[in-house]
């Protein structure tokens, strides 16, 4: 009978920081779904069929949508957009953590090269923001 081979606790906390990305990963699309599943269920017992209303595209700015929600007090659409904001950002988290993954493991060029893409994520988010 051979020994179990020792793990460092090096390994086993990065081992631990990969199994909490996922599990965060796993866990914020859950929350996102229950959320836009709970907005959309919502809108459809209050106001029926709202697919009939996207016979004509007409885009609007995001902060708009949150405007008139609120104005209106339309909760149902606040629960929505909030879901989906978190669904949005769920790869920004991912790739922040990675880059604390490979600090961790001391791997400063991958580290490097995830926040330079964390950076670029978050660029293309604020100026895709129409406001």
């Amino acid at each position: 009978m051979t020994p179990k081979p020792q793990t460092t606790p090096d390994k086993d906390s990065l081992h631990d920081l990969e199994l909490t990305i996922s599990q965060i990963l796993r866990g914020g699309v859950l929350f996102a779904g229950i959320f836009l599943l709970t907005g959309w269920v919502w809108m459809w017992l209050r106001d029926g069929d709202n697919l009939q209303s996207f016979t004509v595209y007409e885009p609007r700015p995001f902060v708009e949508n949150i405007q008139w929600a609120l104005v209106m007090n339309d909760r149902a659409l606040l629960i929505a957009q909030f879901g989906l904001v978190v669904l949005v950002c769920l790869p920004l988290v991912r790739v922040l953590m990675t880059a604390i993954l490979f600090l961790k493991q001391k791997d400063k060029g991958l580290a490097v090269m995830a926040l330079t893409v964390f950076v670029a994520l978050v660029g293309s988010f604020l100026l895709g923001i129409d406001l």
